[in-house]
């Protein structure tokens, strides 16, 4: 097809060079030209029907191929290659012919030809090669634009726009849809995380309601226990039967059993306790990743919204480019109407001319039937008519040329109507925006005066459109002049005839004998008056242009003194290409207008936008604050309660330790009263046992033997005191030393408030269990020494006084045991604690890595963002150094503007950003300072744990006391003699009963307290666990806010910079606007000074004017009509140029 395009196009060009070759040819010569010609054309048409016919023999073939197989395919495409070979190598070779005889015909031609016409066609020549050039500009960028629309069309079509819509309502609808179930599941996880903290709190209350039973449980055993020991000892005092006894030990072992069940089931309710934090905790992060699916849910909806734009603006483009395309071809149909019009006229002056030319014709029949009896002033008469005639063609062509002058004036008067009504429109919707965008002052000022210069352009065009009219008038009056001197010039012709008649008569009275003779030149005189009524009419038909020659010659007087007819016309032209450029400049600047209107707009839209933003962030703001107060609220409140609580349970604490000192008290007095019974008894011994002495002396010497070794034994274990002593001093140090690493270690520790709140209720509650349990022990413990001095009193023999300290060395033993495992206890927690926190060093580390990792990955992402800005830098610097033009340069303006409210926008997240991290920080550290009172608390606790721990060692010191003071009163007991030997045995029985029931007693204590050290000690290992943890998340949160907040600061830096250096360019470029503003106007100023100056006559040399034009012959007249070609052929490429320019800006347009 493109080779039949390009034989059409050949075509074309043989036929208007054919037809543009106005010069005289010989008859020999334009006969070969023609015939090649026609052979030419004939050969082409058969090519162009052969090539057509081979185009619809591919399309069959084609389509036969598909079905068929591929080897009969590949065959017939090759077959088929080669017959479009032939058939372009064809067109090549005439092409070539074609070319040849053109340059042999043109070089024929310019042979032939004078000087001046040779260059006249060699300049329509190449005017005619300019004019295709910008016509094959043209269709291709028709061709462009069409190619575009359709794959706009393509692209966007109304199935793929609803299919389109109808995907996005879907994905709108499973939106909202999942965003219910989303709200739906986060109510359903926040009423279940209620329920789950209301049971929680009930547990906790029915647990603290049930620990207290148990206590109190624990307590009135405890007592029973006490006022059995004592019905027990003082049975056994009365020296009761052995059955009571054993009742009231079994009864002793399952009161110790009911214990061990309730310290159980305190056990397993601490375990219920810890699976329900747990179960809270798995609640929690559910409602985490509740948010985070929120989150994503948030940014497919902002996706969707970005599609529905998408797909608007291209919806916008579409119809853009519809209404665009809808006005190109109403201006092709107007532009076709145009020159439908001008053929019509063209057609009414050619019939015109033939019926000038059969008049003519007419008129030399008569003239020459005249000439026979009229033969001297017939002659004159048709010189007459001759030399009218002539003037007659003359002022035809001349008319016909002003007619076609007239013609266009009128289209480009109507063009520039129709620019001005558009121009009047767009200043009243510009008025009409301004009076709506009256927000920026300044902007509108700019406006307005935009707008008073457009409107002195549109009246400087308005006044040369009237001078226009004006000069139309004067035209007109000039024709009217014309056909005045035509009228004249028939008054004249009838003057001639009736002379002619006066002659006739004269004749006739002279010539009397030539009657018959008159009487024929009567009849041939009305045959005559017949012609002559012909005559006047072709007389009434000279008299208009007779009126046109005196116009004309009127113009001919007045141009001669000015300048020729051409140097008018191009004045003329030169005019009306003013008034189109003024035209484009003002359609230029009102475009400009509409686009700084657009962008204001956008801003207005954009600031509206800004402001709703920025009061939904202070709505959402003032709710933050009005929830954080509630919670404020509500924390001190439970503050306020807890403290309360603890004041009331350390009131309660305080009247417990007074009772447990009265307690104390009268347990000494009454130590000290059985002692001095025990005194009193001892002296009656002593009384008695000096009876006795002698057989006892075997037995004593026995017993200082085995007290000899008890005494080495007793300074072992003081010597083993001693160093325990010295080792726990030791390791007390090294204890508080630990302490103190602790407490700088608890610190730094960034845990919860309310979390660490109730683990230290819960420690002070359990420090307080363990508080009454050494208390109870050291009832127990009082118990027992009364039941030594009980049995002190009772003690008369040596052996049973051996046995108690036996007992009492093994207790000793057992203690040391205790402080043993207490210290391996101690380190290993030591241990656990240094190993806990190398792991969080670790852990920090990975966090500082992951950190230097997210902040590498940040600057990153910034320096792509400063090359993509350098990138758009240069480009507009190229663009600005590329372009000068005004709407490139508004572009930039707007791209700029555009970037500024981009950076604006990011300055304005990132400064919410660092909003939110400083709150996040100022949280961050209201929770350490809770933390760090909390640390208080603990090390309070840990000095009274302290506290505790050195009154055990001041029991343990005078347990040693009381020790010693029981062995000085063995050996006085050693130098009294024993009355009774019978009392004696039952003394020692009844002991080893006692010392047995004892040691079980203290074996289970020592349970007992191992249990509860066991349990404290997993308690604070957890809660050490999860302080570390907390603390170690809260470090790194720290850290990953402390860096956020240095690279959005650096962001905001750069981001501060890049605003300002896109205002400098923004500066720059309106600089760069108003300086070209101002050449503009001054142009403008220019040009109309020379307009209302005088044109200036250019030399005369190649002028032609009608003096000159009167003897022209058809050839002049041919060069002359060469003169008017080349001045249409250079308007049409004028036209044509700005037809390319303002498709360009819409194919930039466009592509953009």
């Amino acid at each position: 097809m493109s080779g039949s395009s390009e034989i059409m196009s050949m075509h074309d060009q043989i036929v208007r060079f054919s037809a543009s070759s106005s010069a005289p040819e010989d008859t020999t010569t334009n006969s070969l030209m023609a015939e090649k010609e026609a052979s030419l054309v004939v050969r082409l048409e058969q090519e162009l029907t052969q090539a057509q016919i081979c185009n619809h023999r591919l399309n069959q073939q084609l389509k036969v191929l598909a079905n068929s197989s591929d080897k009969a395919i590949k065959i017939e495409l090759a077959n088929a290659k080669k017959q479009i070979k032939e058939r372009v190598n064809d067109v090549e070779q005439l092409k070539k012919q074609v070319s040849k005889l053109t340059t042999e015909r043109t070089m024929w031609l310019s042979k032939q030809q004078p000087h001046d016409v040779n260059a006249l066609l060699a300049e329509k020549q190449e005017l005619r090669k300019q004019l295709d050039r910008e016509q094959n500009e043209k269709q291709e960028l028709f061709m462009q634009i069409n190619s575009m629309i359709a794959k706009l069309a393509d692209s966007g079509d109304q199935d793929e726009i609803n299919r389109l819509k109808s995907d996005v309502n879907s994905l709108k609808r499973e939106l909202e849809a999942e965003k219910i179930a989303s709200n739906a599941e986060a109510a359903r996880l926040k009423s279940e995380l209620q329920k789950a903290k209301n049971e929680i709190q009930d547990s906790i209350k029915d647990g603290d309601s049930e620990k207290d039973a148990m206590e109190q449980e624990i307590e009135n055993l405890q007592r029973q226990l006490n006022i059995k020991t004592a019905s027990l000892q003082s049975l056994m005092l009365a020296k009761s039967d052995s059955s009571k006894t054993d009742k009231l030990s079994e009864e002793n072992e399952t009161l110790k059993l009911k214990v061990e069940d309730l310290q159980k089931q305190v056990s397993s309710f601490m375990s219920q306790m810890q699976d329900k934090n747990s179960e809270i905790q798995k609640m929690k992060d559910a409602i985490s990743v509740n948010d985070v699916s929120r989150q994503n849910m948030d940014s497919l909806s902002e996706k969707l919204s970005e599609m529905d734009r998408t797909l608007r603006e291209e919806q916008q483009q579409k119809s853009q480019l519809r209404s665009q395309t809808e006005t190109l071809k109403n201006a092709l149909s107007t532009s076709e109407s145009t020159l439908s019009m001008l053929k019509d006229k063209l057609a009414q002056f050619e019939q015109n001319a033939l019926d000038l030319k059969n008049e003519n014709a007419q008129m030399k029949t008569s003239t020459r039937e005249s000439i026979l009896f009229e033969s001297g002033r017939i002659k004159e008469l048709q010189q007459a008519l001759s030399d009218e005639k002539d003037n007659n063609a003359i002022l035809n062509v001349q008319l016909r040329e002003k007619d076609g002058k007239i013609d266009r004036i009128q289209v480009d008067l109507l063009a520039a109507e129709s620019r001005a009504q558009q121009a009047e429109e767009d200043v009243r919707d510009m008025k009409e925006r301004i009076i709506t965008s009256k927000k920026d002052d300044d902007s509108n000022n700019l406006l307005q005066d935009e707008l008073r210069r457009t409107e002195e352009k549109y009246q400087q065009a308005q006044k040369k459109i009237e001078n226009l009219d004006e000069t139309i008038k004067q035209q007109e009056t000039q024709i009217r002049d014309l056909g005045r001197s035509l009228d004249e010039a028939k008054r004249q012709l009838q003057k001639m005839s009736e002379q002619r008649q006066n002659e006739e008569v004269a004749r006739q009275g002279e010539d009397s004998a030539r009657s018959m003779e008159e009487k024929a030149t009567k009849e041939e005189i009305k045959k005559l008056k017949s012609q002559v009524q012909l005559q006047q009419q072709l007389e009434q038909d000279l008299e208009l242009q007779k009126k046109r020659v005196q116009e004309l010659t009127e113009q001919r007087k007045v141009l001669e003194s000015k300048a020729s007819v051409a140097d008018e016309f191009g004045t003329l032209m030169s005019s009306l290409n003013s008034l189109r450029e003024e035209n484009r400049q003002y359609e230029e600047e009102t475009r400009s207008l509409q686009t700084n209107i657009r962008t204001l707009q956008d801003e207005v839209y954009q600031h509206q936008d800004a402001i709703t933003e920025w009061k939904n962030r202070a709505e959402k703001a003032e709710e933050y604050i009005e929830k954080e107060n509630h919670r404020v609220q509500n924390a001190s409140s439970s503050h306020d309660a807890d403290i309360t609580r603890l004041e009331n349970e350390k009131t309660q604490m305080e009247e417990a330790l007074e009772k447990a000192d009265q307690e104390k008290d009268q347990a000494i007095r009454e130590a000290s009263e059985s002692v001095r019974v025990m005194k009193r008894e001892m002296t009656e011994a002593s009384i008695t046992s000096d009876r006795q002495i002698q057989s006892l002396k075997e037995k004593v010497d026995s017993l200082t033997r085995e007290l000899e070794s008890s005494r080495r034994r007793m300074e072992q274990l003081q010597e083993d005191q001693t160093k325990f002593l010295g080792s726990h001093d030791e390791t007390k140090a090294e204890m508080m030393k630990d302490l103190h690493e602790a407490q700088d270690e608890i610190e730094k520790l960034t845990n919860q408030a309310g979390q660490l709140k109730s683990k230290n209720e819960t420690l002070t509650t359990e420090l307080e269990d363990s508080q009454n349990l050494c208390e109870r022990l050291k009832a127990q413990y009082e118990k027992a020494d009364k039941k030594y001095e009980e049995t002190k009193v009772q003690l008369r023999e040596a052996e049973d006084l051996a046995d108690r300290l036996q007992a009492a060395q093994i207790l000793s033993g057992n203690v040391e045991s205790k402080f043993s495992d207490m210290q391996k206890e101690s380190k290993i927690e030591m241990e656990r604690i240094l190993d806990n926190h190398n792991k969080e060093l670790e852990k920090l580390r990975e966090e500082l890595k992951k950190s230097h990792t997210e902040h590498t990955s940040l600057e990153s992402v910034l320096e792509e963002q400063q090359n993509e800005l350098a990138q758009l830098q240069d480009q507009l610097r190229e663009e600005k150094e590329q372009s000068s033009n005004l709407l490139v340069l508004n572009q930039k303006i707007e791209k700029s503007e555009k970037e500024k409210e981009r950076l604006e926008e990011q300055i304005r997240s990132h400064t919410s950003q660092n909003s939110d991290t400083s709150k996040t920080i100022s949280d961050l550290e209201d929770k350490i300072s809770e933390l760090l009172k909390t640390n208080d608390l603990l090390a309070l606790d840990v000095q009274k744990l302290s506290k505790s721990l050195d009154s055990k060692d001041q029991q343990l010191k005078e347990a040693e006391d009381e020790k010693n003071l029981m062995l000085e009163e063995v050996q006085a007991l050693q130098n009294a003699t024993p009355s009774d030997s019978a009392e004696i045995a039952e003394l020692t029985t009844e002991n080893a009963r006692l010392a047995g029931e004892l040691l079980k007693s203290h074996s289970a204590a020592e349970r007992s307290l191992q249990m509860e050290k066991e349990k404290i000690s997993k308690q604070f290992e957890e809660r050490l666990k999860t302080a570390n943890l907390e603390k170690t998340r809260l470090a790194s949160e720290l850290q990953m806010a402390d860096s956020r907040k240095n690279t959005l600061e650096k962001q905001v830096d750069e981001l501060q910079s890049q605003v300002e250096t896109a205002e400098r360019n923004r500066r720059r470029d309106l600089h760069q606007l108003d300086m070209v503003r101002e050449e503009l106007h001054q142009v403008k100023n220019d040009n109309e000074k020379l307009k209302s100056s005088t044109p200036i006559a250019p030399p005369r040399s190649n002028t032609r004017t009608i003096s000159n034009m009167s003897a022209m012959t058809n050839w002049t007249q041919a060069d002359f009509s060469e003169c008017e070609d080349l001045t249409r052929l250079r308007t049409e490429i004028d036209k044509q140029k700005r037809l390319i320019i303002v498709l360009r800006r819409k194919l930039q347009g466009l592509q953009q």
